[in-house]
């Protein structure tokens, strides 16, 4: 007997979309989550703040998982049209660890994944590396607003910042870089590929860039 080939529309249908996979990921979660909480010790019930972590963390990778993929989209986008289809960057905000020009508007500070069900405090440098400014994270926090102020809240000059989080409780002094969005000014195009200029005059290479969203 003559077995046909399988046609592309069949193998194509055959393989779920990556969104179906997340979302179904998802509903996985929430059922081992109520199992949870239905089998929890009734002398000991678990602490409501340790399932908003758990929620918390989850839609962090989540997103994250979606994003890169808009940013795998928008890469192989690019890399076939070049400088012409990057014109659609500017005026966007991307994410990137590096630094940030600090001009009187607040900076918006992504918490890293890996450390959201901690509590964390933010920990801000100037452009010497000293810290000029601290602060609390809750856990369970996805991203920080930093108005420029120190930790009496006073306003600190304008200029260009880096950030970090760290324990908050002081058992472990060991800080992770925090990303940072910014607005793009201009893409230009560099050895390494696309390169972005952020306020400030900070380049930041594409393959660095994390996450992206629409400037307000």
């Amino acid at each position: 007997m003559e077995v046909q080939p399988l046609s592309t529309a069949t193998a194509a249908s055959s393989t779920p979309p990556k969104s179906a996979a997340i979302s179904s990921d998802f509903e996985t979660f929430l059922k081992m989550l109520t199992v949870q909480m239905q089998n929890q010790d009734p002398l000991n019930p678990i602490d409501s703040t340790d399932y908003a972590v758990q929620l918390a963390t989850f839609s962090g990778v989540e997103q994250q998982v979606r994003t890169n993929q808009i940013l795998s989209d928008l890469s192989e986008l690019m890399g076939g049209s070049g400088l012409g289809q990057a014109a659609q960057w500017i005026g966007k905000d991307v994410l990137a660890i590096a630094p940030a020009s600090f001009a009187g508007d607040s900076l918006s500070i992504e918490v890293p994944a890996a450390r959201r069900a901690e509590p964390l405090a933010l920990i801000v440098r100037d452009a010497g590396g000293a810290v000029v400014a601290t602060g609390p994270i809750p856990p369970g926090a996805t991203s920080v607003d930093w108005d420029g102020t120190d930790a009496s809240g006073k306003r600190l000059a304008e200029g260009v910042y880096r950030f970090s989080v760290r324990d908050a409780e002081g058992a472990s002094y060991e800080e992770t870089p925090a990303a940072v969005y910014a607005r793009v000014s201009e893409v230009r195009s560099g050895e390494e590929g696309l390169v972005f200029t952020l306020p400030g005059g900070i380049d930041v290479p594409f393959s660095n860039v994390t996450g992206v969203r629409a400037g307000a």
